[in-house]
């Protein structure tokens, strides 16, 4: 849901992505690149996009760049209900953009293990402080270690699932909005131009 022109501009004339305009001089053994050039190598070369989104999902710039279409009262039913559904999609895809892609299991391991490793932190603390539970029920101390350990696992595989099955989400209805503008401009709802910001 890129637009690859507004792409290939901002490779060639914004700081920020000077390392993939680099990577692509290099590639094309070039000193300088057209924009002609820079959007063949988008297309042909998915790694320089994939850099591309993800430099933009760090610097919190969304890679939905699709323009929501106004409906107008001209239109055909038809091209009305083609411009509520991309529209309604648009937003969709807004709110499901961090599921663009697989989960990062090491992302939740870090976060999920330092939640479970706090946990047991402060439960350790209590029965410390103001219990003497560590002289007369050992086991049942370090079983509620390992309960609290088994806890963050069981959460950890929940969040890994729910990322999956939003990343199919998100999935589906980029397929899908891809579909209804293909339909939209061979109906002549819309056109080329009108599809990206």
């Amino acid at each position: 849901m890129v637009n690859l022109k507004k792409a290939a501009k901002l490779i060639k004339e914004d700081g920020l992505f000077t390392f993939i305009y680099n990577e692509m001089k290099d590639l094309k053994k070039k000193d300088e690149l057209t924009y002609e050039e820079i959007l063949e190598l988008l297309k042909k070369e998915p790694k320089f996009l994939e850099d591309y989104k993800e430099l933009n999902t760090q610097s919190e710039i969304s890679n939905i760049q699709l323009r929501k279409h106004k409906v107008l009262r001209e239109d055909s039913f038809e091209c009305k209900n083609l411009k509520e559904k991309i529209n309604e999609n648009i937003d969709k895809l807004i709110a499901l953009e961090g599921f663009e892609k697989e989960a990062d299991s090491m992302v939740y391991v870090v976060w999920i293990g330092s939640l479970t490793v706090f946990m047991i932190f402060v439960l350790h603390n209590l029965i410390v402080l103001y219990t003497f539970w560590y002289e007369h029920y050992k086991a049942f101390v370090f079983g509620s270690y390992v309960f609290m350990m088994f806890l963050g696992w069981l959460y950890y595989k929940k969040m890994i699932k729910k990322h999956h099955m939003r990343h199919l989400e998100f999935k589906d209805l980029e397929k899908e909005t891809k579909e209804l503008l293909d339909k939209a401009l061979s109906k002549g709802c819309l056109k080329e131009d009108e599809i990206y910001d």
